[in-house]
């Protein structure tokens, strides 16, 4: 089993639509997959057809004493997930935070637990650092992959994070650049500075602004349902062979 991180150089940069399109893309390439919502937005769900007022989650089921296992989720598509589910109160949040904190393998135990394939990829959309949720999946990630948009914060943000994941020990950290614009002057500059900069942890795969995405969320569905031809469900099938052969260099399958 291997996990695959997703985390956002800043607010709003789609880490919650990569995850659930690497997710689906990976499912489409015929690859056994666990998408695993640990964002307390919960909003993962929604590309993949669950009810906007269905609760259920691991988080609410752990603040509620139930058992998080039944939480589990299979989209329309096929695609198996684990919502984090809706809260009932900050305080509710606050005190799942503390448990998190002081539980700090519990997802790779919890992974463990599931019966699965062994060769499962495990996609993880995560909340901005610092957050007890997040360091979750990057106690047990195997890449990392932050989503930026090319815009100058997200450049400042993004290399930082990439250099300071990419420490000894840690999992590789690489950056994806998302709503992607040629038409516009800066992000074709700041595309030229990360690729000269920070070529070797670039992912080449670029993910450019597509309509469709929006359209097929709205239907809660992904591209690769909504809009198979459309570029972006190109893209994301592209980002999708290029994570197998990253997980692969990596020591994966």
């Amino acid at each position: 089993m291997k996990t695959v991180a997703i985390i956002g150089a800043n607010g709003g940069a789609g880490v919650t639509t990569v995850a659930a399109h690497l997710a689906a893309g990976l499912f489409a390439a015929g690859r056994s997959v666990l998408a695993v919502d640990v964002n307390p937005d919960n909003l993962m769900r929604l590309h993949l057809g669950m009810a906007w007022d269905d609760p259920r989650g691991f988080g609410q089921a752990l603040a509620a004493g139930t058992d998080w296992h039944e939480a589990a989720y299979r989209s329309a598509a096929g695609v198996d997930f684990l919502p984090f589910g809706d809260l009932a109160s900050d305080a509710e949040l606050t005190r799942l935070g503390d448990y998190m904190t002081s539980h700090p393998q519990w997802l790779r135990s919890a992974l463990a637990s599931l019966t699965l394939p062994g060769e499962t990829i495990v996609v993880c959309d995560c909340p901005r650092l610092p957050s007890p949720f997040a360091a979750q999946v990057l106690a047990t990630a195997d890449l990392v992959l932050v989503v930026m948009e090319p815009d100058p914060i997200s450049y400042a943000v993004a290399t930082r994070m990439a250099a300071r994941a990419n420490a000894p020990g840690r999992p590789p950290a690489l950056l994806l650049l998302n709503q992607f614009e040629p038409a516009r002057a800066l992000h074709r500059d700041i595309t030229v500075l990360l690729r000269s900069a920070f070529r070797a942890s670039m992912s080449p795969v670029a993910i450019h602004r597509d309509a469709y995405v929006g359209e097929a969320l709205g239907c809660k569905q992904t591209v690769f349902e909504f809009a198979p031809p459309s570029q972006a469900a190109h893209e994301f099938a592209a980002l999708s062979t290029w994570v197998l052969t990253r997980l692969a260099l990596a020591g994966g399958q």
